[in-house]
């Protein structure tokens, strides 16, 4: 894949996944022809064609009103990175700063809207790599894309062709796989330690979803038990490049 196609793959996930407004439905079609097949072939899911169309037609408040349930509703759908890695621990303000600072490195700054780990602005921050240095750092993330398309599974939310088709991109081509890989593993380090995991209102491992309004505020006030390996800061005023790597909690969650 040579670069330009690159970028413009990467800056079309961006638009993807923020927070829709008249410019994404304005080049919904244009979109539509950047992603047309990627990771249809290995998806059940389908190729992003449906949820273009989704996106173009739907009236715009409607939509906006869909996205906000389908993301800000738990955290196993969350678009901020860190919520996968961190949840609430302190170590999630560091992590940031020095997110920030590579983004400073790379010529991308940032308005005040939106966190540094919001993932359609670590995919505009890709789309300003070389071309192997961008596969890189989305590989970093692929194991919350791998859990975020388990959790729009679940949901049975139009979205869940786009964390497909980025999983693709990301080589994680048979997400499902590797989310069943990552549940067992989950389920192997829950079996060792007697601190239960926090519950995720979407109702992981095939339970009923519980969407009101006291699970969600008992899910969102949990701290986090447990991690996978989670990155520490390597000490205060050093920058070191952020990697990333999904909390027990949120592997577990990713059983369908």
């Amino acid at each position: 894949m040579d670069a330009v196609t690159l970028q413009r793959r990467l800056r079309s996930f961006a638009l993807l996944f923020d927070y829709p407004g008249e410019i994404l439905q304005a080049h919904a079609g244009e979109i539509a022809a950047e992603l047309e097949g990627l990771g249809a072939a290995s998806s059940e899911a389908g190729d992003t064609s449906a949820l273009l169309r989704h996106l173009r037609d739907a009236e715009l408040l409607e939509l906006q009103a869909e996205y906000v349930d389908v993301f800000d509703r738990g955290r196993s759908t969350s678009l901020n990175l860190f919520e996968h890695v961190h949840g609430d621990a302190r170590e999630r303000g560091q992590a940031m700063v020095d997110l920030l600072e590579q983004y400073r490195q790379a010529g991308l700054e940032l308005n005040s809207r939106e966190l540094p780990d919001y993932l359609p602005v670590y995919l505009e921050y890709c789309s300003l790599l070389e071309p192997q240095a961008a596969l890189d750092a989305l590989g970093e993330i692929a194991p919350l894309l791998v859990n975020l398309a388990s959790a729009l599974q679940r949901r049975d939310s139009p979205w869940l062709a786009a964390a497909a088709a980025l999983c693709a991109l990301a080589g994680e081509s048979d997400w499902r796989a590797s989310a069943r890989r990552a549940a067992e593993a989950a389920k192997a380090a829950q079996a060792r330690s007697p601190t239960p995991a926090p519950r995720d209102p979407s109702g992981g491992e095939g339970q009923g979803a519980d969407w009101s309004a006291a699970a969600l505020d008992a899910a969102w006030a949990e701290e986090p038990v447990s991690f996978l390996d989670a990155c520490s800061p390597q000490g205060a005023g050093a920058v070191q490049p952020v990697q990333f790597h999904p909390r027990a909690a949120q592997a577990r969650a990713s059983g369908a």
